[in-house]
C-alpha cells in the first residue's frame, strides 16, 4: 500500500479535540459548590475547574482558575506551578511571571517556577538576578540544558567567553543529543565574541559527528564564507537539505552566497543568546513529541528575542499539531512578511486551516502569499493542499514549476521529483510517472517510501514482477514496522498468485497497522483465496467499519452479499487509487 504523505517538512496531521457538549468551565465550578463554601472547599473546586480546562485543550482558562487556588489550596506549591505552566501554555508571558512570583513567595522549588524567573530576570536585563533560579543542580536533565545554556550567556557577559567556555564544557554528560545542544550554544558564544576560529572548530567538529541544527548550520556556513570558503559553505547547505529538508532561513542565506552578497557573522547579544539558549531544546523537544509541551518554551525564548521568528513558527506548529488551531493561526500571522520564515509561516496556516477543513481558505491563504513573494518552500505547500485535496493537475503544475527552477539552479530534489511522480501516476501519466519515480529512486536507492511506491506501482499494473518484487522487499528491510509498507510486500505476492505466503505478510501489516481498512480488506481477500472465507468475511466486515470511502465501502459490501468474483478485477484495476485515497485520510 502507498502511503500519501505531505512534502512539506511541516505538514503532518495530528488531531485533538474535546467534547463539544462539554460543561463549560463557570458551569462546573458552580454545580460543584455553592456560593457562601469555605475557602478550601472553593479552591477544591478552582483546582477541578483548572482540571478540567487543562485536561479540554483550554489551558487559558486553566491558569485562571489554578491562580484563584493558589491562595487557599493546601498545596499551594504544586497548584502554583501548574499555574505558570498553564499560563505559558497559553502564551501569556506576563501572566505566567506573576504566578511564578506567587509561586515562589509560597515556596515552590519548581522547575518551571524558578526557569521562568531566571528569564524574566534576564529580560528585564538583571543577570544578576537569575543566578539563584539557574542553579542546574536542582533541574533534570532537560531543563538543566536550558539553564546551563542561559547561566553561561550570563557568564560570558559578565566574565567573558573563556569563563563561559568552561563552565559549558564542565556540563557536558555523554548523553549525544543533550551534549550537542551544549556544544552548539558554546560555539555561537565563540561566534558572539569574535573567537571565529574557535567557533568554526566547534561546528566542524558537530558536523562531522552528525549533528545537524538548523541555527547552528547557519552559523557554520557564516563562518566559512566569511573566512573564504564559499564552496565548504555551499556544500554543507545542500547538504543539511538533503539529509533533513528545506529550511527557510538556510535557504535565504545560500541565496544570498550564489548572488554574491557579503556575508557578515551574526554576533549575538546576551538577549539573543539566551533566547536560543532555551528555543535549542524546544526545537528537539517539538521534533520528538506530538503535543504543544515544547510550545511553554518557545513563549520563553520569545520573551527574551521577540525577534526569533523561527520560534514563533515552531510555536505556532506545536500548536495546530495539538488541535489548537485558531490560536496557531493567530502565532503565525503575527510573523512579518519581511522575515524569511513569512512565506513558511503562511503555508502553515494554510495546513492549519485545511486540518480544520476550510479548505477554501487554506488555498486563498497560500496562494495571497504566494503572489506577495513566489517562494520554493511555499509552492511545494501549496502542491501540498492540491494533492490533499485530491487536485493533482494543480498540484503537478506548482511541482513542475519547482523542478524546472531547481534544474536551473543545477540541482535535483528527490522529494520534490517523488512528489511529482506519485502525483503523475494519480493521474493515469504513467510513462511520465515512472521516469520521475526511477529519477528520485536514483537519487535516493535506499528510500523505503520511494521504492514501496514504485514496486507496488509496478505490481498494480502487471508490470516487472521480479524487479518490483525486489523492491518492496528492501524496502520492508528498510522500514519492517510500516504496515503499510508489509501490505504492499503481501498484497505483491497476493497478485502473483502466491496466497499462503501473501497471508503471512499481510496478517502482519494488519497487525502494525490495525485500524487502516485497506489493509484489512487485503487480509480478507488473502483469506477467501485460502478458503477461509468465515475469516474473510470478518476481516471485510472490520475494513467496512474503518471509515473506508465511499467507493472502497460498495466493492466490500458487494464481496459481502455476493462473494469477492464479481469484483476482484475490477478492484484490480482501481486498487491504485483506492490505496492512494485510503493514505491520504491517514
Amino acid at each position: 500500500m502507498r502511503l500519501f504523505r505531505p512534502l512539506s517538512a511541516l505538514s503532518a496531521i495530528l488531531l485533538a479535540g474535546s467534547c463539544v457538549s462539554a460543561p463549560s468551565n463557570d458551569d462546573l465550578r458552580n454545580a460543584l459548590f455553592s456560593n457562601g463554601r469555605p475557602a478550601e472547599a472553593q479552591a477544591y473546586g478552582d483546582f477541578l475547574v483548572a482540571r478540567f480546562a487543562a485536561m479540554t485543550n483550554d489551558p487559558e482558562t486553566a491558569a485562571e482558575y489554578y491562580a484563584a487556588a493558589i491562595d487557599t489550596a493546601p498545596e499551594k506549591s504544586g497548584i502554583a506551578e501548574r499555574a505558570v505552566f498553564s499560563a505559558l501554555l497559553a502564551g501569556d508571558y506576563e501572566t505566567a511571571v506573576g504566578l511564578a512570583k506567587r509561586a515562589s513567595q509560597v515556596g515552590s522549588e519548581a522547575t518551571l517556577v524558578r526557569l521562568t524567573l531566571g528569564v524574566d530576570a534576564m529580560v528585564r536585563g538583571k543577570e544578576d538576578e537569575a543566578t539563584p533560579y539557574l542553579d542546574e543542580t536542582k533541574y533534570g536533565p532537560f531543563n538543566e540544558v536550558i539553564a546551563r545554556g542561559l547561566s553561561a550567556w550570563r557568564i560570558a557577559d559578565k566574565d567573558g567567553a573563556d569563563a563561559a567556555e568552561a563552565y559549558l564544557r564542565s556540563g557536558l554528560s555523554g548523553d549525544a543529543n543533550l551534549d550537542s545542544a551544549t556544544l552548539y550554544m558554546m560555539g555561537l558564544l565563540q561566534m558572539a565574541e569574535k573567537d571565529d576560529a574557535a567557533a568554526l572548530a566547534t561546528f566542524e567538529t558537530l558536523w562531522d559527528s552528525g549533528a545537524r541544527l538548523a541555527v547552528g548550520v547557519h552559523a557554520h556556513a557564516q563562518l566559512l564564507v566569511a573566512g573564504g570558503q564559499r564552496d565548504r559553505a555551499l556544500e554543507i547547505l545542500q547538504t543539511f537539505r538533503d539529509d533533513i529538508g528545506q529550511n527557510a532561513g538556510l535557504d535565504a542565506l545560500r541565496a544570498d552566497v550564489l548572488a554574491g552578497r557579503k556575508i557578515k557573522p551574526t554576533r549575538l547579544t546576551t538577549r539573543e543568546g539566551a533566547a536560543l539558549a532555551v528555543y535549542v531544546p524546544a526545537a528537539a523537544l517539538m521534533m520528538q513529541t506530538d503535543d504543544d509541551l515544547s510550545g511553554v518554551y518557545f513563549v520563553l525564548a520569545l520573551a527574551l528575542d521577540p525577534n526569533l521568528q523561527v520560534a514563533r513558527s515552531l510555536w505556532g506548529q506545536s500548536l495546530d499539531n495539538a488541535g489548537r488551531r485558531e490560536e496557531a493561526v493567530a502565532v503565525l500571522s503575527r510573523i512579518p512578511d519581511k522575515s524569511e520564515f513569512y512565506a513558511t509561516a503562511r503555508g502553515q496556516m494554510a495546513w492549519a486551516l485545511r486540518r480544520e477543513g476550510r479548505n477554501q481558505e487554506a488555498i486563498a491563504v497560500a496562494g495571497e502569499a504566494l503572489q506577495h513573494s513566489p517562494d520554493r518552500g511555499l509552492k511545494i505547500q501549496l502542491a501540498d493542499l492540491f494533492r490533499s485535496l485530491d487536485r493533482d493537475d494543480e498540484a503537478e503544475h506548482l511541482l513542475s514549476e519547482v523542478i524546472a527552477e531547481d534544474a536551473s539552479a543545477g540541482r535535483q530534489d528527490w522529494r520534490v521529483i517523488y512528489a511529482r511522480g506519485t502525483t503523475l501516476e494519480q493521474t493515469d501519466r504513467w510513462p511520465q510517472a515512472e521516469a520521475d519515480l526511477k529519477t528520485a529512486l536514483a537519487l535516493q536507492p535506499e528510500n523505503a517510501s520511494i521504492l514501496n511506491y514504485l514496486g507496488y506501482a509496478y505490481i498494480d499494473r502487471g508490470l516487472n514482477y521480479d524487479a518490483a518484487l525486489n523492491m518492496i522487499s528492501r524496502a520492508v528491510e528498510l522500514e519492517p514496522q510500516s504496515g503499510y509498507i508489509v501490505d504492499s510486500l503481501g498484497w505483491a505476492h497476493y497478485r502473483m498468485g502466491r496466497y499462503e505466503l501473501a497471508t503471512r505478510f499481510l496478517e502482519r501489516a494488519v497487525e502494525l497497522s490495525p485500524s487502516v481498512s485497506l489493509l484489512n480488506d487485503h487480509l480478507g481477500d488473502a483469506y477467501w483465496q485460502m478458503g477461509r472465507k468465515t475469516e474473510a468475511r470478518f476481516q471485510w466486515q472490520r475494513a467496512l467499519k474503518l471509515d473506508p470511502s465511499p467507493e472502497d465501502k460498495a466493492r466490500i459490501e458487494a464481496k459481502m452479499t455476493s462473494g469477492p468474483e464479481a469484483v476482484l478485477l475490477k478492484k484490480a484495476e482501481s486498487d491504485t487509487s483506492t490505496a492512494l485515497a485510503v493514505a491520504r485520510r491517514n
